[in-house]
């Protein structure tokens, strides 16, 4: 049913926008403004990873109505993403990238998407040209080394989260403390070459930024539910448990975060190392 109110946000539609895009995020209007919705069309978004939470993140913009976006992955869907991934069993084998990219042409075929399979210190100035704001949702803390060396040497906001049961994301700005000191790292005088030749501070990096995730609060016991789990993600004999529901929250958040706090700038980034979270099982704010 047409109201008056319809009809009035009807006339202040944006000649520029097509019928499509009008119809695609009209029920937008009322939480976001139309030059926000403007703002958020135009801003161009790199999310780097796109696994468990960097699918589902991009999803969430692209159908909040950005249209300008770098996406980047080097790997392949395998059995084990089932669980939480953006994928199904046709597209085991299948580049993430490729997959990811081909699904959000069908939500959005005017999306301008940059897609690259890897990142390299050879080809970052040309993924980052006119990037606004980076979402670091990667495995490889190499590359996230290079990554936030870079967009902080250009002044580009970085957030990060990690898909475990406490609802967070932080910020890496010129006004926050660098990456590599957040998480302890003596890499600042290291060349990435030389990260990557060095077997020893690799281990060191994976064992810092682990250490890290074991310090909220009774999260060795959350994930030790079924014994044996941490010490074995700890060694290196398994993987990072992750759980669907988990994932796709901390996914939603960061994509919440990046329009909000990013794009639009009506709330305040939490700039790392500040944590401002919520605990799910303890349902509690940490």
């Amino acid at each position: 049913m047409k109201t008056g109110n319809v009809n009035l946000f009807e006339s202040k539609v944006p000649k520029n926008w097509s019928t499509q895009y009008w119809n695609h995020i009209k029920r937008n209007i009322g939480i976001i403004k139309f030059t926000e919705q403007e703002k958020l069309k135009k801003t161009r978004v790199g999310v780097f990873g796109l696994g468990g939470l960097g699918g589902p993140l991009i999803e969430n913009l692209v159908r909040s109505g950005c249209e300008n976006l770098v996406i980047c992955d080097n790997d392949i869907f395998s059995e084990s993403n089932l669980n939480r991934q953006l994928c199904t069993r046709e597209d085991i084998g299948e580049y993430k990238v490729d997959v990811i990219e081909n699904f959000l042409y069908k939500i959005n075929p005017d999306l301008n998407i940059n897609k690259y399979y890897e990142i390299i210190e050879d080809n970052l100035i040309e993924v980052l040209k006119n990037t606004h704001i980076v979402a670091l949702t990667l495995d490889d803390p190499i590359i996230s080394i290079l990554i936030s060396r870079e967009c902080r040497k250009r002044s580009i906001p970085m957030i990060e989260s990690w898909g475990i049961p406490y609802l967070f994301a932080w910020w890496f700005t010129s006004k926050s403390i660098d990456y590599e000191n957040c998480y302890g790292l003596n890499t600042h005088n290291m060349k990435i070459e030389d990260i990557q030749k060095s077997k020893s501070i690799l281990q060191e990096i994976k064992i810092a930024q682990l250490n890290y995730l074991l310090k909220f609060p009774n999260i060795r016991k959350t994930y030790d539910r079924e014994k044996g789990a941490v010490d074995g993600m700890i060694e290196g004999k398994i993987a990072l448990v992750s759980l669907a529901p988990v994932v796709h929250m901390t996914a939603a958040y960061l994509s919440f975060e990046i329009i909000v706090s990013g794009i639009l700038e009506i709330k305040k980034m939490i700039l790392a190392p500040q944590i401002i979270g919520y605990d799910y099982l303890k349902m509690k704010p940490l």
